[in-house]
């Protein structure tokens, strides 16, 4: 256990490291678990004048999810930037059901990079763990096109290191449900 609690510190310290190096940062931000450990970890190493979090809302999207984003950023004092998404109108959303996630994510990262070049942050941060890099999901290559940075990747983060990293933060109580915050999403799969 003692050994365990060692790597996942280990972990913790080299994605404080990764964020401070990045020095600011546009955070594609949920609520969720990870983009939450983010957050915190962004606070707690940047100049909070240095982070914006950006949440999509649409129709699409829980509005539990935005409430609950809200809510955290104004608990730590960060710039909070609600962006308006229409990958719902869009031919390709209703006629390709499998290719959804894919659309949505590029509605958010193109307004990301507009985040970033109206507050000149040039670090676009999503929340994917190691976890969710085995799964194989289509955006992978899109966070690429974007250059989109996966600092829990890059620190080797699975999904319980991160929830235990978040426990002991006292934040665990802050993330969302688990459920999936795309409405489609539950409704195809």
């Amino acid at each position: 256990m003692l050994e365990d609690a060692n790597n996942i510190d280990h972990k913790l310290d080299l994605l404080k490291d990764i964020i401070r190096d990045y020095g600011n940062m546009v955070l594609a931000f949920s609520g969720g678990k990870d983009s939450t450990l983010l957050l915190a970890v962004g606070v707690q190493v940047l100049d909070v004048s240095k982070l914006v979090a950006v949440t999509a809302v649409s129709p699409i999207k829980r509005e539990e999810e935005r409430d609950l984003a809200t809510a955290l950023c104004s608990k730590m004092g960060i710039n909070h930037r609600i962006i308006q998404t229409n990958e719902y109108k869009k031919p390709e959303f209703i006629k390709y059901p499998k290719k959804r996630c894919l659309i949505c994510k590029e509605e958010l990262y193109r307004s990301m990079r507009e985040v970033s070049l109206n507050t000149h942050l040039n670090h676009l941060i999503e929340g994917t763990n190691c976890d969710d890099i085995k799964k194989g999901r289509p955006v992978d290559n899109l966070a690429q096109k974007y250059g989109i940075n996966r600092p829990l990747v890059e620190a080797g983060l699975i999904t319980s290191d991160v929830m235990t990293i978040l426990d002991q933060m006292g934040l665990k109580s802050y993330i969302r449900p688990h459920y999936t915050s795309c409405k489609p999403w539950e409704i195809l799969f």
